[in-house]
């Protein structure tokens, strides 16, 4: 095989002869692949088609494997060395095919019905790049009714390691590397676990198979299982016709003398063949959650045509596991769960209802069908045997019980139209629905009913009366008791499996409790007593008193509960916003970080660019950090929008004229959320983690960063060579950018909420709060400073408080030392006064009496003008070098506003 230049697989070299003999001509091809019989190999090579014609460069996974079980690991190795000794894996050369494309774990699956352990490839990242198309696939539930209209004299025949007997295309190995003890294979064969290989195996096959129109006519496939009519076709011929066309199978193996067929054991019986579950019932599981209860449920019941009650009661479970869980990994502690289940298995070991007749002849068959309040049943007979059943459970609001009797029997008619049956007797055990149909048969009369569901009704009748004209059925309907129904036990479940046993003892007190005000004073109640719990264990409380409470009425009432709110209230849902712009230096992250003992100014570009851009900072002050953003803004231009944190340099005097003389807006994050500045976060890891491993200087790891593509492929996404796509904007320009408005925020201004302390732990109070305003879906300021939605509450009023009332600060609130800060701001004259000495300063204050945590004046480590410490302002000589040039700087001024704290 070939490719072309656009893509496409050529079976042979473009100018290859035509060869004379029959076998070159073999060719099988599908939506998603194609396959050809190569006879000098005596074996087929098949290669799959990449979705929309583009294959990938390179999978990204790297993980080789996932370790097998310790009991399981030399069953597992063994296998794989087998696999290395016959060719199928091969050391992977990388002169002849090139640099590996995907690296595909491995793994060890468990056979329990035949003891085997399997080598399998876990192909799910490559299986994205393949598309499927599956309309025409086998149904296994079809086949075995297709199989058991063969009669008794059969054979199976199974294919030897099926799926390695094809060939992959070696242009495809690169594809299907693996590592094995530190070494990298490739898989020459068809890996189970492609989402074409069953495609692929179907096609080889069924082509082979039609090549002889004698083998064609009397077999079947399935995959790699071949059923063998013997009153047409020899078992030995269809065997040696598949091994001429280089598919090896197995002894082939009389069904009358006992084989596995399809998952069943089949076996021959007083000239019929009988047939039984596959594998013994296994113990249920110990540790219970949602998916061990489905997986269990599933092997009980699996494929099998006839299940009986197990199948009601498989269901039953499954949906009382739904209800008492609510994540498929939950466990599931008591209940009724692991009884139900343990009855289950008791009952299957007593009788097990899965078996019954095998072969299946004629067209007259006889339709049992029922209907509860729990579910729909119905049952296929012939010749006095029940060949399948089918069970549905009901949802739990259901209509009328007539309106579920025609529904079971619409599904009992067309189970036996999958089955091709002409002749159908119904037996139903309602007289209602025996009077509809007959009538409607028969033309007798015209419906009469004064339902609500009239129409409903009509149009049921009108499909049975549909499905009897189309394939032209001899239906007749009887009417029989329900203790005669065969498919009465296929809607039932032991009444104490419903019944609650908590619900006899408390009828007299629900009966005191019937109005909503008592109802929601004993949700009150009872969620006070039982400590605050969540909805479904406040509600199992509650229903203790009252069953008729309901899911609805608790989530209503534990939505107003304050203390639930304030006291590590459960997480909020919130609308997810992005942090990228689609223009280059439409929006800049600007954050200060550290990298050893330096400091640096750092600017990300919020665009496709993601250009990076670090300055050293001599030392950390909203002047030194107002210096540097100018300067960038000279070289590449303002953007027009700064997304920073709440940093004092960045809320500083000197920042905020700096960006409102070129036009920027100034955006900060939420407290106490890096995830607002995420791309800034992330661009500060990468750069960092460049410089530790090679041991460079920040400049180089930067230059590095900024030269790296982003899809890593195409040198044009690399940020250096995108940023320069985009208009400086002059700063006497007006920003056209319009401010983000928020349509979907769950809160508005004057709201009351509550709101998370920093570094609150699961028992700490939250503080109060109102909504000043509203900045985007997912940020809002409460009392001026911007929060995350995430960490707010909404808090109920109280009757004092009223929405032009003045918010209350909270406790320990940062925002409240903001304010504070800001309100001690003073007017010097630069000219006339001395600067007082720090010293006299620190003396008075230590005189003075401590006052409240929440009104005292902080000590400053820093000068907040300079950020440097005090001791630094007095006794370094550059420090005081700094602070004059400063001083100059604003000596046009007449009235300085600075912090009391930078005079000391």
């Amino acid at each position: 095989m070939f490719l072309d230049h656009q893509g496409d697989v050529l079976l042979g070299p473009l100018n290859a002869p035509i060869c004379a003999s029959a076998h070159a001509e073999i060719r099988v091809e599908g939506a998603e692949f194609v396959a050809a019989y190569e006879p000098t190999l005596k074996s087929w090579k098949a290669a799959w088609k990449w979705a929309n014609g583009c294959a990938p460069t390179i999978l990204h996974n790297t993980k080789e494997e996932y370790p097998p079980a310790i009991a399981v690991r030399p069953a597992y190795e063994k296998e794989l060395t087998t696999w290395i000794q016959n060719g199928w894996l091969i050391p992977y050369d990388e002169q002849r095919l090139g640099p590996p494309r995907a690296l595909i774990p491995l793994m060890a699956v468990i056979q329990r019905a035949k003891g085997k352990v399997r080598p399998v490839l876990d192909f799910r990242e490559l299986n994205g790049h393949i598309d499927t198309f599956t309309a025409n696939s086998d149904v296994c539930a079809n086949k075995i009714r297709e199989w058991r209209r063969r009669g008794t004299n059969v054979s199976i025949l199974d294919l030897r390691k099926a799926y390695l007997q094809i060939r992959v295309e070696e242009s495809l190995w690169p594809y299907q590397t693996v590592m094995i003890h530190g070494r990298r294979y490739c898989l020459t064969r068809l890996g189970f676990g492609l989402n074409v290989a069953p495609s692929i195996m179907k096609a080889v096959v069924d082509k082979v198979l039609s090549l002889a129109p004698e083998v064609s006519r009397g077999s079947s496939a399935y995959l790699d299982d071949i059923f063998v009519d013997e009153s047409v076709v020899n078992r030995r011929v269809v065997s040696k016709h598949l091994a001429e066309y280089g598919l090896e199978s197995k002894t082939p193996e009389s069904v009358w003398e006992g084989a596995r067929v399809l998952g069943l054991n089949v076996w021959g019986e007083r000239n019929m063949l009988r047939w039984k579950r596959g594998t013994e019932i296994a113990e249920p599981p110990k540790k219970l959650t949602r998916r061990t209860v489905f997986s269990y449920c599933g092997e009980l019941v699996g494929h099998y045509p006839v299940c009986g009650w197990l199948r009601v009661a498989s269901a039953f479970v499954k949906r009382e596991a739904n209800s008492v869980t609510s994540r498929w990994d939950e466990p599931i502690h008591g209940g009724p769960v692991p009884q139900h289940l343990d009855e289950m298995v008791r009952q299957l070991k007593e009788h097990d209802p899965v078996q019954g007749r095998w072969d299946i002849s004629g067209t007259v068959a006889r339709i049992w069908v029922d209907a509860s309040m729990l579910a729909l049943g119905a049952a296929l007979e012939v010749d006095g045997e029940i060949v399948e059943d089918g069970t549905w459970l009901r949802p739990d609001e259901a209509r009328h019980i007539n309106m579920a009797e025609l529904d079971a029997v619409i599904k009992g008619l067309n189970l036996a139209l999958t089955w091709k049956m002409k002749t159908v007797e119904l037996m139903t055990d309602s007289a209602t629905v025996h009077r509809w149909i007959e009538d409607g048969l028969l033309g007798k009369a015209r419906l009469k009913t004064k339902a609500a569901n009239e129409m409903l009704i009509r149009r049921r009748i009108e499909t049975v009366l549909a499905l009897v004209r189309e394939y032209q059925l001899s239906l007749t309907v009887t009417l029989v008791r329900s203790i005669d129904n065969k498919a009465d036990r296929l809607t039932r479940v032991p009444n104490r499996w419903i019944a609650r046993p908590d619900m006899f003892g408390t009828q007299a007190c629900a009966a005191a409790v019937n109005d909503e005000q008592s109802t929601v004073s004993l949700i009150v109640t009872v969620h006070h007593e039982a400590g605050h719990p969540g909805v479904r264990r406040t509600l199992y409380f509650a229903r203790r008193r009252d069953p008729r409470i309901s899911k609805r009425e608790v989530r209503r009432v534990l939505s107003e509960c304050d203390i639930c709110k304030s006291i590590d209230p459960a997480p909020a849902k919130w609308k997810h916003g992005v942090l990228e712009v689609p223009q280059i230096w439409q929006r800049v992250g600007v954050d200060v970080t550290h990298y050893g003992k330096d400091l640096y100014l750092t600017m990300i570009d919020c665009g496709p660019s993601r250009f990076a851009i670090w300055r050293l900072l001599i030392h950390r002050s909203s002047v030194e950090v107002a210096r540097h953003l100018e300067s960038v803004f000279y070289e590449r231009g303002a953007p027009e929008e700064l997304l920073t944190d709440n940093d004092t340099a960045f809320r500083s005097r000197e920042v905020r004229l700096v960006t409102e003389r070129w036009g920027t807006r100034l955006r900060f994050r939420c407290a106490y959320a890096p995830s607002g500045n995420g791309i800034t976060e992330r661009c500060h890891r990468t750069i960092k983690v460049i410089a530790a491993r090679t041991k460079c200087s920040i400049q180089e790891a930067v230059h590095r960063y900024n030269l790296t593509p982003r899809d890593d492929r195409n040198a044009i996404t690399a940020p250096a060579n995108a940023i320069h796509r985009y208009i400086l904007r002059d700063r006497n320009e007006i920003s056209t950018i319009t401010p983000e408005r928020s349509t979907d925020c769950p809160y508005s201004v004057g709201d009351a909420v509550w709101v998370r302390p920093h570094a609150g732990r699961c028992d700490s109070q939250y503080c109060k709060g109102l909504v000043t305003r509203v900045i985007s879906d997912q940020a809002i300021e409460i009392n001026g400073m911007p929060r995350h939605v995430r960490d707010v509450r909404r808090r109920n009023r109280t009757p004092q408080q009223t929405f032009g009332s003045a918010p209350q600060p909270a406790v320990n609130d940062p925002t409240e030392e903001y304010s504070k800060e800001q309100s001690r701001w003073v007017g010097i004259p630069t000219h006339a006064e001395e600067p007082v000495p720090t010293q006299s300063v620190h003396d008075q204050r230590q005189a003075q009496t401590d006052p409240r945590r929440s009104t005292r004046i902080r000590q400053q480590t820093r000068c907040r003008l300079l950020g440097c410490r005090p001791a630094d302002c007095l006794g370094d000589q550059e420090g005081q070098r700094d602070a004059t040039l400063v001083s100059e700087e604003f000596s046009s001024t007449r009235d300085l506003e600075i912090r009391r704290e930078c005079s000391e």
